[in-house]
């Protein structure tokens, strides 16, 4: 799925000599930049020059002048810059220099992950970019909008998903949109000749992914048994899940418990999803899991992985062993 001021361009055959893609979801950028770097290599029948440069790594009128060197054979030039928002305010100057006599054979993008919506308005080069319809905006997805945003892109591998599958593995693998597309391809795979990819399919998955055992184990803390601790441990390391991995995933869980437990009563579930950076769909189970666990408890536990974490790193043991103990001293309460 591309940025739809691109494809409309695309479709009208009038892309723009220099585009700024913004917002704090890289993924949707990247995919973006793909498709550009796709729909160039079609429009000419060569791949494009490319060339992928860090605004910390070269100033912003050298790397402008370098697209002015498009060879007169082949696919043109393709050049990104990283991070132009960190450039100073007088030296974007030079971009309106560039647009006023673009290269004919090239096109630049400028990433800007940091810059938000509302910076655009701030600075002229930014307004003159989007009054021009070449800033794009690439922005988290909300819950609803990422089972949107699944629904396509299962689409697009020839087959679909249900609401209720959708909603399943966005609250076992969380709202990391390369986390999605890479369980979502695995997903697709597992289906076989299966069309429709249900919460059962989503389940059955569970025993042959490392993302969803992660989870698996961190939903296991609120159970009052140890059973399903063990067993979640168990089947990561049999899959060959790094120990300090699991050690970092159930700290940032905890955390989250703790912030979380420290909201003020009655704060909104999309309130709390902004705070902690998740899914309101998660916020629920979090909740769930939080009504187990006192302050103290938790403080405790961070403190038992803290313990663990430098045996796994000093002490010669078995680590299994050692994350064994440590989960059963995760106990609710």
């Amino acid at each position: 799925m591309s940025h739809p001021i691109l494809e409309r361009h695309l479709k009208r055959q009038a892309l723009k000599p220099l585009y700024l893609f913004y917002g704090d979801e890289e993924f949707l950028m990247h995919r973006t930049l793909e498709r550009l770097e796709q729909a160039l290599l079609d429009a000419s029948g060569e791949a494009p020059m490319k060339t992928v440069l860090e605004a910390q790594e070269v100033g912003l009128p050298e790397f402008l002048s370098q697209a002015r060197m498009t060879p007169l054979w082949g696919g043109g030039q393709l050049l990104v810059l990283r991070r132009v928002e960190t450039y100073p305010a007088n030296t974007l100057k030079a971009i309106l220099d560039y647009l006023g006599h673009p290269a004919p054979r090239a096109r630049v993008v400028l990433l800007a992950p940091g810059l938000k919506a509302r910076d655009l308005a701030k600075n002229a080069v930014w307004n003159r970019l989007q009054q021009e319809d070449a800033a794009l905006g690439f922005f988290h997805l909300k819950e609803g909008e990422l089972q949107q945003w699944l629904a396509k892109e299962t689409q697009a591998q020839g087959k679909t998903i249900t609401l209720a599958g959708a909603q399943r593995l966005v609250e076992m693998v969380g709202d990391n949109l390369s986390d999605l597309a890479q369980e979502l391809e695995k997903l697709v795979l597992f289906a076989g000749k299966e069309k429709t990819l249900t919460p059962n399919l989503v389940a059955q998955l569970a025993s042959h992914s490392r993302t969803y055992n992660i989870f698996a184990l961190v939903d296991a803390l609120g159970d009052p048994g140890a059973h399903k601790r063990l067993s979640a441990l168990a089947h990561l390391l049999d899959l060959g899940e790094p120990p300090a991995r699991i050690l970092v995933m159930l700290a940032r869980q905890l955390r989250m418990l703790l912030r979380l437990k420290d909201s003020p009563p009655g704060t909104p579930p999309e309130a709390l999803a902004r705070v902690l950076e998740v899914p309101p769909g998660v916020v629920r189970k979090l909740s769930q899991q939080a009504a187990r666990f006192t302050v103290p408890a938790l403080q405790t536990h961070l403190w038992h992985l803290h313990q663990t974490d430098r045996q796994l790193k000093t002490s010669a043991g078995n680590p299994k062993l050692w994350l064994e103990w440590c989960l059963l001293q995760m106990r609710p309460g």
